[in-house]
């Protein structure tokens, strides 16, 4: 079950530091290195990926997590919670990559910046609550009960 645990960890812990790389680093960076419209065409071509990236890793952490919620007693309210944590970040990051993803998308390429920025935003706000879920549900997962032989 432990391993169970770790995977369900290790893999919204890649995720967040996926997220926090693009967002804070790679996305910046390419926004001052190069032409702004190219840097969009660059991010634009790179988010289908890292959505399906994101959706790729907390996929398993959710069914590990629902496993140990099914399969045992100890921790079982936090691996549920944990659970939740994961079936909202893949809630999210779907969501981002099927509706708000198109929409600014369709957006850019009509030149309605109005309704870009409206997407943009929305983009980064989904961003920032898979971010929450993720750093909750390390937290949760990583920081309490660790100390259990029976887990």
């Amino acid at each position: 079950m432990r391993a169970l645990r770790t995977l369900a960890v290790a893999c919204v812990a890649a995720w967040l530091g996926v997220m926090a790389f693009f967002s804070l680093a790679a996305a910046p960076l390419l926004f001052r290195t190069i032409e702004r419209a190219s840097a969009g065409q660059v991010v634009a071509a790179l988010l289908p990926h890292y959505y399906r990236w994101g959706i790729t890793l907390c996929v398993p952490a959710l069914v590990a997590l629902l496993t140990l919620t099914l399969g045992t007693r100890a921790g079982r309210t936090r691996h549920l919670a944990g659970a939740v944590l994961a079936g909202a970040m893949v809630a999210l990051l779907s969501w981002a990559l099927t509706v708000t993803l198109p929409a600014a998308e369709g957006a850019r390429r009509a030149g309605d910046t109005e309704r870009f920025t409206a997407a943009h935003r929305s983009a980064m706000r989904l961003n920032l609550l898979t971010m929450l879920c993720g750093a909750g549900l390390v937290a949760l997962e990583a920081f309490t009960g660790a100390g259990r032989r029976d887990e």
